[in-house]
C-alpha cells in the first residue's frame, strides 16, 4: 500500500450504500477500513472509502463510472449497472439473497390478499426503495395499473405500521422480517409477500482486470474462512459472502423491469 502511494497510483474509490434501515450511525470509513485493507492487500492499490446515502447520486456515479469497488443495498441500482456493463457482479450477502417485501393488514381487514389491495392506499418505505420497487413490480403482475399512485412513502420502514395501526393507509409494505414478526405478534396479519431478490451486492468496475475481479470474489467469498476476514465481517455486520447467481439476477432483472 505505502509503495502504491509513494509512486501516486490513483485510489481505488470503494463506494458504499446499506440502504436506509440497517445504518447504525457509525462512522462508515472505520467500520470497512478492515476490508479496505484486506482487499488493498490483495489488489497491491490503494483503497479510499466513500459513503454515497442517496440513491439517486449512487445511480449517476455509477453511470459516469466514478466507482472502482461498489458494495450496494438497493438491488434494482446495483442489477442496472450490472445491465449496462459497465459493472461485473461478484457477490451478494450471505443472510441477504432471500430479500423479500411482505404486505401486512389490520387483523380486521376486509383485505384478504395482495389481489384485494387494488385501489387501495398502501403504505411503502421511499419510493425508491428497493422493497418498494420489488412491491410495486408485482402489483404490475397482477394487471394493476400505474400502482405507485396509491403508495403513500414514509423514509423508515418501521413507521409503515404506525400509518397502518391509524387508519393512514390499508395496508402496509416492509422488507423487514422483524417489523413483520412484530406486527402478527400485535395480532395482525400478513397476507403476502414478494418473489426474493437477492440484495446487498458487490460489484466491480470493468476497467479493472479479469485478474483483478477474481481475487477480489475469491477475497469476499473466503472472509469467513479467517481471523482478518472475520474482524472484516464483524466492521460491516454481515456473516459472509456468495457467489453471483447470473440466472437468479437475470431473473430478478427481468421481474423488476430493469
Amino acid at each position: 500500500m505505502l509503495l502504491a502511494q509513494a509512486c501516486g497510483a490513483q485510489e481505488f474509490v470503494l463506494a458504499v450504500n446499506e440502504g436506509v434501515t440497517y445504518q447504525d450511525g457509525s462512522s462508515m470509513s472505520e467500520r470497512y477500513k478492515a476490508l479496505a485493507d484486506l482487499l488493498e492487500k490483495e489488489l497491491k492499490h490503494p483503497i479510499k472509502v466513500q459513503g454515497v446515502d442517496r440513491y439517486s447520486n449512487f445511480e449517476t456515479g455509477l453511470d459516469a463510472e466514478r466507482y472502482d469497488l461498489v458494495f450496494i443495498h438497493p438491488a434494482h441500482i446495483g442489477l442496472r449497472a450490472v445491465k449496462s456493463g459497465k459493472y461485473f457482479g461478484l457477490v451478494s450477502a450471505k443472510d441477504f439473497t432471500e430479500y423479500r417485501a411482505r404486505v401486512f393488514v389490520k387483523k380486521d381487514s376486509a383485505v384478504k390478499t395482495i389481489a384485494d389491495l387494488r385501489d387501495k392506499k398502501i403504505g411503502v418505505p421511499s419510493m425508491e426503495s428497493i422493497t418498494t420497487v420489488m412491491f410495486a413490480a408485482s402489483l404490475n403482475e397482477l394487471g394493476f395499473r400505474d400502482p405507485a399512485t396509491r403508495f403513500t412513502a414514509t423514509r423508515y420502514q418501521d413507521a409503515v405500521p404506525f400509518m397502518v395501526e391509524n387508519g393512514f393507509v390499508e395496508a402496509g409494505v416492509t422488507g423487514s422480517a422483524a417489523v413483520a414478526k412484530d406486527w402478527v405478534a400485535k395480532g395482525g396479519r400478513v397476507i403476502g409477500e414478494t418473489k426474493p431478490v437477492p440484495v446487498k451486492q458487490f460489484l466491480v468496475s470493468r476497467k479493472l482486470s479479469p485478474e483483478q475481479r477474481d481475487k477480489v470474489q475469491n477475497l469476499l467469498i473466503k472472509l469467513s474462512e479467517n481471523e482478518a476476514g472475520k474482524t472484516a465481517l464483524k466492521g460491516i455486520n454481515m456473516k459472509g459472502f456468495v457467489p453471483w447467481d447470473a440466472a437468479v439476477m437475470a431473473d430478478a432483472t427481468k421481474r423488476l423491469g430493469i
